[in-house]
């Protein structure tokens, strides 16, 4: 009996204790484009812009969590000017509407 008891407490000590191959992703929110989006410019808070080449749900852009302002301009006419709020591994749209 003495003998079980010990084998169950080294048991529940080293399964508590392990953890290799444990590891931890960085946080990452997504941004995706659709409607008149494809060649607009993207600017995110003070970060360099970019320009949107595809659209779509499965064309998603990688961006840390927080609150951000996303502006999407097309030949310098704002066309989206809004603030989000993104949790860890949240998605979000922006319907880009056409260029007047």
């Amino acid at each position: 009996m003495k003998n079980i008891i010990i084998l169950l407490f080294i048991t529940f000590v080293t399964a508590c204790g392990y953890n290799s191959g444990t590891s931890t992703s960085e946080p990452v929110a997504y941004l995706y484009f659709t409607g008149e989006a494809k060649g607009a410019m993207v600017y995110i808070d003070d970060l360099a812009p970019f320009k949107i080449n595809k659209t779509g749900i499965k064309n998603q852009y990688q961006v840390i969590p927080g609150k951000h302002q996303v502006i999407i301009k097309h030949e310098e006419k704002i066309l989206v000017n809004r603030n989000v709020l993104l949790g860890d591994g949240h998605e979000k749209e922006f319907f880009v509407p056409k260029v007047h």
